[in-house]
């Protein structure tokens, strides 16, 4: 079940009908008191001057045999190409075996100047396999050289790395640097990530940031491809149920993964299933989503690892148990994580790091008999302070520290570790 239910791709004239004169404002900042100009925010930041603007990956099919390579190109262009080959042939555009035209996107990102989004979805690929490409256009030109490697599927292991709350500062780069040197599979994003707040005066947030993944997240110059699941910082004000013109960005750049919308799940190989989630932001936990969660999750059960992610944690460590959001996550999801066995919950937004003990029904149980949640987002923002908070009853460790983690799902096990901005393990289990 897609979740695109109450947004569609706007055209320019359709976004004037539907907002208006202020909805204009509120996404150029204006109705924000911003003095800064679009010409002066692209000013700070040096990007390409030939080729696409961002290039990115994502799964919106099966992650063993396909790869989305997204693009950002200047403008909207005749035909933007992709040239692939499991051999590397430099820049070389006619040297590449295979080819696939990249499909434009009408998205909300083109009215901050004129750049166009494209997805060239990449099909019938080998599992387990690198892949090296080219992308772009004649008019804009053609781009670096870049690689992939698709999942390798079956009961092969799998590693990825999960954070969430990242920002483009100082801190989030000493991250990501760590990051890329795990030779992950893929990357988990839990919300919140350039913080830009859907409103186009901070729209120069998405391009640092999609530099500081460009910079960083690589392996010997191999791609990592993004899962993520949107935070409250993705989201602006503006009142409308279109979810498109509450969060112009983050929909325009992740809105197509896996089934479409905001919430999609992905099997990962025979042993992993990962549901990502909207923690309310624009959609409820219950209703819709929750049905859209049972019926995937009944789907999965007898996937060996089951993991969720999403960006305000059910059990926060550093926020109110009781808050709106944690009690609405543990009303209309808790009781389908406990019935089909959730193994791992992935939880953000609280900025500081925690791991629960096993739990199920709201109450700790033996190891093995619950699930297991992890948190709570501190790849990139400044970590709280924890020194005068208690230790929570369901919480085995917490504490105020930056940190990303990886996840090593292995037929016999999982193996997970914490890493933090120093590079140094602070925390391992295994499941």
């Amino acid at each position: 079940m897609s979740t695109k239910e109450k947004g569609t791709d706007l055209s320019r004239r359709g976004f004037m009908k539907t907002t208006g004169a202020l909805g204009m404002g509120v996404y150029l900042g204006s109705s924000l008191g911003s003095t800064k100009t679009v010409e002066a925010q692209t000013a700070r930041i040096r990007e390409p001057r030939k080729g696409p603007l961002h290039t990115y990956l994502t799964f919106s099919d099966d992650p063993t045999t396909s790869m989305d390579i997204n693009l950002a190109i200047q403008r909207k262009g005749e035909e933007v190409m992709v040239y692939y080959d499991t051999a590397p042939h430099g820049d070389d555009i006619n040297a590449y075996a295979m080819k696939c035209k990249a499909q434009h996107y009408s998205t909300l990102v083109e009215l901050y100047d004129r750049r166009a989004l494209y997805r060239a979805d990449l099909r019938g690929l080998k599992p387990g396999t690198t892949y090296y490409f080219v992308a772009g256009d004649e008019k804009y030109g053609y781009g670096d050289m870049r690689s992939f490697r698709t999942l390798p599927g079956g009961n092969a292991p799998v590693r990825f790395i999960n954070g969430g709350d990242m920002n483009i500062g100082p801190r989030n780069r000493k991250l990501l640097k760590w990051a890329g040197e795990q030779d992950a599979d893929f990357l988990v994003i839990g919300g919140d990530l350039p913080y830009a707040n859907g409103i186009y005066a901070e729209f120069t947030d998405w391009i640092q940031w999609f530099h500081n993944q460009d910079d960083l997240l690589h392996v010997g110059g191999r791609m990592v491809p993004l899962v993520t699941a949107i935070g409250n910082h993705e989201t602006n004000g503006y009142e409308t149920e279109d979810i498109y013109l509450r969060s112009p960005f983050y929909m325009s750049f992740f809105g197509r993964q896996g089934q479409g919308g905001v919430y999609h799940s992905h099997k990962m190989g025979d042993n992993i299933a990962l549901i990502m989630l909207d923690s309310g932001h624009l959609v409820p936990h219950g209703g819709t989503q929750a049905e859209w969660l049972e019926q995937e999750l009944k789907k999965f059960q007898h996937v060996k690892y089951k993991f969720a992610a999403y960006h305000v944690p059910l059990y926060p460590a550093y926020r109110d148990f009781d808050g709106a959001p944690s009690a609405s996550g543990r009303e209309h999801w808790l009781p389908l994580f406990d019935k089909y066995g959730l193994t791992v919950g992935l939880e953000h937004h609280d900025h500081v790091f925690k791991r629960t003990k096993p739990l199920k029904g709201n109450q700790v149980v033996s190891a093995g008999e619950g699930t297991v949640y992890l948190g709570d987002g501190t790849f990139g923002v400044d970590p709280r302070n924890m020194d005068d908070k208690p230790l929570h009853w369901y919480n085995e460790k917490q504490g105020g520290i930056a940190h990303f983690w990886v996840i090593d799902a292995k037929p016999e096990r999982l193996e997970i570790k914490a890493i933090d901005e120093d590079g140094k393990v602070i925390d391992e289990l295994t499941i």
